[in-house]
């Protein structure tokens, strides 16, 4: 070593955004440790825990503003709905029914009452759709508006991991993809669509359903994996490979596009939002090929389509004739530098 050099290197600190939202989960998963058999306490839609009697389901959701919404097209009513809801959804994919919510709520000093009275209004107008009762929570000061959701829930069966897809299984999704993408787009532009079109696409971005139901028929029909589309089609597709250690072979022209899309082709492609773009909220599922039309006549008598857009393999995977991997990168990591 030269005079004034230094006799050790100093290690580089590494960013959230180097490692992104699912290395984080990870990093956090591995020391926590494992969970004992019969529960799952990460790597899932919802916590499974044993209680004496049930099953129980643990969820949680976390929403910043100018992360998760925009106060410039979202009210306090719409904030309170989505949190609520994304949390009932993913009780929804593990097939079980959601009871019992506790709030944490961080506010600005300039917060008006008007905007934390609507918070409350959304919490209350989702928790009645869904019968959920909210039983307490937390109020805090905070540089930007945060809501957090906690919600517990009960499996009445076996819940449905994400871990549970054999080789030739069908992979399927409920009703169909990208109309919260095209939401977002419209909120944040001026492009001209048909009133009617518009209404129903900012619901699926601003006020989205869970498919509360349709988790707990599939469950019952035996579906072998099954996780919500919260982060995109191909990035919550590629949680459930991974989850379940199997391939894939998709079929990107059988992938239900939302047809309010089609007007927005100049600004949004909409298959590719069909593929990426998440908060669809919609189940994607597997489940034995023979059973697929079961479940179709099942989710029909609540309204709800079920399309079947590829199958499971061993080994590879991939939509259509390119490796899966090459879209890897194209879901929605809430810790990845953009």
């Amino acid at each position: 070593m030269g005079p004034g050099s230094v006799g050790f290197a100093l290690k580089e600190r590494q960013k959230v955004s180097n490692i992104g939202e699912f290395g984080l989960i990870e990093r956090f998963a591995a020391r926590i440790g494992a969970s004992p058999k019969g529960e799952t306490w990460a790597g899932d839609d919802a916590a499974v825990l044993r209680s004496p009697g049930s099953t129980l389901l643990y969820t949680t959701d976390l929403l910043v503003e100018a992360v998760d919404f925009d106060m410039g097209y979202a009210s306090g009513a719409d904030i309170g709905w989505k949190a609520l809801a994304v949390n009932v959804s993913d009780v929804a994919a593990m097939g079980g029914r959601p009871h019992h919510a506790v709030v944490g709520l961080g506010l600005g000093d300039d917060c008006l009452v008007e905007t934390a009275d609507g918070i409350l209004d959304g919490l209350l107008a989702a928790a009645s759709r869904w019968d959920v009762q909210l039983v307490g929570g937390d109020i805090s000061r905070a540089s930007a508006l945060v809501l957090y959701v906690a919600l517990i829930g009960v499996a009445e069966a076996e819940p449905v991991r994400r871990s549970g897809a054999r080789p030739g299984d069908a992979i399927c999704v409920t009703g169909a993809l990208g109309g919260a993408a095209g939401g977002l787009a419209l909120l944040r532009g001026d492009a001209a669509v048909e009133a009617s079109a518009r209404r129903r696409l900012v619901a699926r971005q601003l006020r989205p359903e869970a498919r509360l139901e349709e988790g707990r028929r599939l469950a019952a029909l035996g579906a072998t994996a099954m996780i919500d589309v919260s982060d995109g089609l191909i990035g919550d597709l590629l949680h459930l490979l991974d989850a379940s250690e199997t391939g894939c072979v998709v079929v990107p022209e059988e992938v239900p596009v939302d047809p309010d899309l089609i007007p927005l082709r100049e600004v949004l492609d909409p298959i590719e939002a069909a593929l990426t773009g998440g908060e669809d909220f919609e189940l994607l599922f597997t489940l034995a090929d023979d059973t697929v039309p079961q479940a179709r006549a099942s989710l029909a008598e609540l309204g709800t389509p079920v399309t079947r857009i590829g199958a499971t393999q061993e080994g590879s995977r991939f939509l259509g004739d390119r490796p899966l991997s090459a879209a890897k990168e194209v879901g929605w990591d809430h810790l990845r530098a953009r």
